[in-house]
């Protein structure tokens, strides 16, 4: 293939990861991320435009002869971005509008899972509070609580040990316009998360990776998306994988029997339950700021040949396995309480290129936190306990008031008895 310019979508820890790895193949000549993260680099070039704004990310495409447009966030996906492209020749690598339109919401992904003859917790909808709490009296706590939308809260996931913190939070989530709430059961296991490159009709998995989910490490309180990861994850046996498989195909027929094919990243998180045993629990449509660099630090076949591959039909015919390599990947995501605090030392970790910033400021050479996620840190090695060691010298140079990270992700300890 010639060399290829490449167009981002999206913003945060995940851009700036993927382009990175684009950035280690040779024939890719320019890489652009819209709206990127606007951090300064030599890697890729930041545009201001919005992730929906379809007409002027075309205008755009077309002017730099974009060759492969890739979205990543959430916006893009339900901007319907890839029919928009697809009609006006351009290739651009996600699933298409309907399909994240399901697995982006709750509340479709759990009844769609359901539907395709997946294992899943136990779960309840509701759309009044009264039903609600009539469902809580007759449930074992701790529960999982979760929204349909933001609903102008911080995080819309939230573990509840008791029944008044339940209460409470559901009543919190309707009276901020919440329409719909899912409480599922608990489950006491640790999260992974299977990642996949598929053409619509066949899929192979990337690898396993373990997420962390609790903000602080405690059985309670807010239940992120993640705030770290490591890939590969030493529990997930083939075995789990051959289980998985029925499944995956039947996401892929599904869609594909609705006129769409699942074109893109597919990840299916779960939640290991015992040895083999697991639940099913959510889909994603690409990966996640917390393990994008997780997985393509271990990945060692060429991405964009994959995804070439995809497009042009002949995945099945050219793959017949994703190539990982023999290093351990390890991520943590670094928060802050406060904004506007210069992030110091960050130019002293070993290996600032696997630093990927999410939402930081800039300004003459020194970068300021937003409240959140800052920043993710990456470390690879040969072992994961290797990986961990280096990752905790990382992070405990670097310095800002109100910095927060899970600590015991740098633990070596492998007992674990709840979920991360």
């Amino acid at each position: 293939m010639g060399n290829k310019n490449i167009l981002l979508i999206g913003k945060g820890a995940v851009i700036s990861a993927l382009a990175k790895k684009l950035h280690s193949i040779p024939n890719v000549e320019k890489i652009f991320a819209a709206p990127g993260n606007g951090v300064t680099n030599d890697v890729y070039e930041n545009i201001d435009i919005r992730e929906d704004d379809l007409t002027g990310l075309l205008k755009f495409a077309l002017d730099n002869n974009i060759d492969l447009t890739i979205p990543t966030s959430n916006e893009a996906f339900k901007s319907d971005i890839v029919s928009f492209f697809q009609s006006n020749g351009q290739n651009i690598f996600a699933p298409a509008k309907n399909i994240c339109n399901t697995i982006l919401n709750k509340i479709q992904v759990r009844k769609f899972l359901y539907k395709n003859n997946a294992k899943s917790p136990k779960f309840g909808i509701f759309n009044k509070f009264q039903t609600a709490l009539d469902y809580l009296k007759t449930s074992s706590f701790p529960v999982l609580i979760k929204s349909q939308t933001v609903s102008g809260l911080n995080d819309d996931k939230m573990i509840c040990p008791t029944m008044k913190y339940a209460s409470d939070y559901i009543e919190t989530l309707f009276n901020n316009g919440e329409t719909d709430i899912i409480i599922e059961d608990y489950i006491y296991g640790t999260n992974f998360t299977i990642y996949y490159f598929t053409d619509g009709y066949s899929a192979l998995p990337i690898t396993a990776v373990a997420n962390m989910k609790f903000a602080t490490g405690n059985l309670e309180g807010d239940f992120t998306d993640g705030v770290g990861a490591y890939a590969p994850d030493y529990r997930i046996s083939n075995k789990i994988l051959q289980k998985l498989e029925p499944l995956v195909n039947n996401i892929l027929v599904s869609f594909d029997q609705k006129g769409t094919p699942y074109i893109g990243i597919l990840g299916v998180e779960c939640i290991l339950t015992g040895d083999d045993e697991f639940l099913a629990e959510d889909l994603k449509p690409f990966f996640q700021n917390h393990d994008c660099r997780t997985v393509l630090n271990i990945l060692e076949d060429d991405i964009i040949e994959i995804i070439y591959s995809c497009l042009n039909g002949a995945f099945s015919d050219e793959y017949n396995e994703i190539k990982i390599n023999n290093l351990h990947s390890i991520t943590a995501i670094v928060s802050a309480q406060y904004g506007s605090q210069i992030i110091e030392n960050i130019d002293c970790c070993e290996d600032i290129y696997n630093i990927d910033f999410n939402n930081v400021k800039q300004n003459s050479g020194n970068y300021y936190t937003n409240q959140g996620a800052c920043f993710a840190i990456t470390r690879t090695s040969k072992t994961l306990t290797r990986a961990k060691e280096y990752l905790e010298q990382d992070l405990s140079v670097i310095k800002f008031n109100g910095m927060n990270y899970r600590k015991d992700i740098c633990n070596n300890s492998t007992k674990s008895s709840v979920r991360y």
